[in-house]
Protein backbone atom coordinates (compact mmCIF):
# COMPACT_ATOMS: atom_id res chain seq x y z
CA UNK A 1 0.00 0.00 0.00
CA UNK A 2 2.99 2.06 0.85
CA UNK A 3 4.64 1.49 -2.66
CA UNK A 4 1.38 2.39 -4.41
CA UNK A 5 1.31 5.94 -2.40
CA UNK A 6 4.28 6.47 -2.72
CA UNK A 7 4.28 5.58 -6.99
CA UNK A 8 1.05 7.61 -7.02
CA UNK A 9 2.93 10.81 -5.09
CA UNK A 10 5.88 10.74 -7.62
CA UNK A 11 3.52 10.63 -10.53
CA UNK A 12 1.99 13.62 -9.41
CA UNK A 13 4.76 15.51 -8.37
CA UNK A 14 6.46 14.99 -12.06
CA UNK A 15 2.74 15.95 -13.31
CA UNK A 16 3.35 19.22 -11.56
CA UNK A 17 6.69 19.73 -12.36
CA UNK A 18 5.96 19.16 -16.36
CA UNK A 19 2.92 21.69 -15.77
CA UNK A 20 5.31 24.55 -13.87
CA UNK A 21 8.02 24.13 -16.51
CA UNK A 22 5.36 24.62 -19.76
CA UNK A 23 4.48 27.83 -18.03
CA UNK A 24 7.70 30.07 -17.93
CA UNK A 25 5.10 33.19 -18.35
CA UNK A 26 5.68 35.39 -14.76
CA UNK A 27 3.02 36.54 -12.91
CA UNK A 28 1.84 39.72 -10.27
CA UNK A 29 1.12 37.56 -6.86
CA UNK A 30 -0.87 40.60 -4.81
CA UNK A 31 -0.82 39.71 -0.94
CA UNK A 32 -2.30 41.70 2.11
CA UNK A 33 1.04 43.55 2.45
CA UNK A 34 2.30 43.43 -1.30
CA UNK A 35 2.66 42.45 -4.58
CA UNK A 36 5.61 39.99 -6.00
CA UNK A 37 6.38 38.90 -9.63
CA UNK A 38 7.06 34.90 -9.94
CA UNK A 39 7.59 32.92 -12.37
CA UNK A 40 3.86 30.65 -12.68
CA UNK A 41 5.66 27.35 -12.26
CA UNK A 42 7.02 28.48 -9.26
CA UNK A 43 3.54 29.73 -8.23
CA UNK A 44 2.08 26.30 -9.31
CA UNK A 45 5.11 24.67 -7.31
CA UNK A 46 4.65 26.59 -4.05
CA UNK A 47 0.49 26.24 -4.04
CA UNK A 48 0.85 21.86 -4.56
CA UNK A 49 3.99 22.87 -1.77
CA UNK A 50 1.41 24.49 0.80
CA UNK A 51 -1.34 22.02 -0.15
CA UNK A 52 1.57 19.01 0.37
CA UNK A 53 2.03 20.41 3.52
CA UNK A 54 -1.36 20.92 4.70
CA UNK A 55 -2.92 17.38 3.35
CA UNK A 56 0.55 16.10 5.71
CA UNK A 57 -0.35 18.53 8.94
CA UNK A 58 -4.12 17.44 8.78
CA UNK A 59 -2.24 13.40 8.53
CA UNK A 60 -0.11 14.00 11.30
CA UNK A 61 -2.98 15.41 13.46
CA UNK A 62 -4.98 12.50 12.33
CA UNK A 63 -2.72 9.53 13.63
CA UNK A 64 -2.28 11.70 16.82
CA UNK A 65 -5.73 11.92 17.56
CA UNK A 66 -6.17 7.91 16.71
CA UNK A 67 -3.24 6.96 18.57
CA UNK A 68 -4.17 8.88 21.65
CA UNK A 69 -7.86 7.07 21.10
CA UNK A 70 -6.64 4.08 20.78
CA UNK A 71 -4.68 4.49 24.25
CA UNK A 72 -7.62 5.94 25.71
CA UNK A 73 -9.29 2.21 24.46
CA UNK A 74 -6.71 0.36 25.68
CA UNK A 75 -6.55 2.35 28.92
CA UNK A 76 -10.64 1.72 29.23
CA UNK A 77 -9.46 -2.46 28.76
CA UNK A 78 -7.09 -2.78 31.43
CA UNK A 79 -9.73 -0.96 33.45
CA UNK A 80 -12.96 -3.23 32.02
CA UNK A 81 -9.96 -6.11 32.99
CA UNK A 82 -9.13 -5.55 36.45
CA UNK A 83 -13.18 -4.74 36.83
CA UNK A 84 -13.70 -8.35 35.43
CA UNK A 85 -11.28 -9.74 37.94
CA UNK A 86 -12.64 -8.23 40.56
CA UNK A 87 -16.14 -9.27 40.28
CA UNK A 88 -15.26 -12.67 39.66
CA UNK A 89 -13.00 -12.80 42.60
CA UNK A 90 -16.54 -11.37 44.50
CA UNK A 91 -18.58 -14.37 42.36
CA UNK A 92 -16.26 -16.91 43.98
CA UNK A 93 -16.54 -15.26 47.36
CA UNK A 94 -20.02 -15.27 47.18
CA UNK A 95 -20.62 -18.55 46.02
CA UNK A 96 -18.57 -19.90 48.86
CA UNK A 97 -20.40 -17.89 51.40
CA UNK A 98 -23.60 -19.16 49.87
CA UNK A 99 -22.48 -22.89 49.90
CA UNK A 100 -21.33 -22.60 53.31
CA UNK A 101 -24.85 -21.22 54.68
CA UNK A 102 -26.76 -23.90 52.20
CA UNK A 103 -24.80 -26.35 54.45
CA UNK A 104 -25.37 -25.14 58.00
CA UNK A 105 -29.36 -24.76 56.65
CA UNK A 106 -28.93 -28.40 56.02
CA UNK A 107 -26.93 -28.81 59.18
CA UNK A 108 -29.62 -27.24 61.39
CA UNK A 109 -32.72 -28.95 59.12
CA UNK A 110 -31.26 -32.22 60.01
CA UNK A 111 -31.17 -31.36 64.06
CA UNK A 112 -34.34 -30.16 64.15
CA UNK A 113 -35.54 -33.11 62.84
CA UNK A 114 -33.47 -35.32 64.97
CA UNK A 115 -34.57 -33.01 67.38
CA UNK A 116 -38.25 -33.63 66.59
CA UNK A 117 -38.15 -37.53 65.92
CA UNK A 118 -36.43 -37.57 69.71
CA UNK A 119 -39.63 -35.14 71.15
CA UNK A 120 -41.96 -37.67 69.24
CA UNK A 121 -40.27 -40.70 70.56
CA UNK A 122 -40.37 -39.07 74.29
CA UNK A 123 -44.01 -38.12 73.62
CA UNK A 124 -44.83 -41.75 72.23
CA UNK A 125 -43.45 -43.36 75.74
CA UNK A 126 -45.46 -40.77 77.65
CA UNK A 127 -48.37 -41.67 76.12
CA UNK A 128 -47.59 -45.18 76.49
CA UNK A 129 -47.41 -44.44 80.30
CA UNK A 130 -50.27 -42.61 80.07
CA UNK A 131 -52.38 -45.41 78.68
CA UNK A 132 -50.25 -47.84 81.59
CA UNK A 133 -51.12 -45.52 84.00
CA UNK A 134 -55.07 -46.16 82.55
CA UNK A 135 -55.09 -49.03 82.58
CA UNK A 136 -53.78 -50.08 86.22
CA UNK A 137 -56.31 -47.45 87.30
CA UNK A 138 -59.07 -49.15 85.56
CA UNK A 139 -57.93 -52.73 86.73
CA UNK A 140 -58.36 -51.26 90.14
Amino acid sequence: MKTIFLLLALLVGLLLAAVATINNDVVTLNYFLGQIDLPLFMLILGSALAGAMFIGFLSIFSSINKHMKSQGDRDYKKVLEERVKLLESETKELKAELDKQQKEREQASEKAYADLENENKKLEEELKMQQKEQEDIIIL
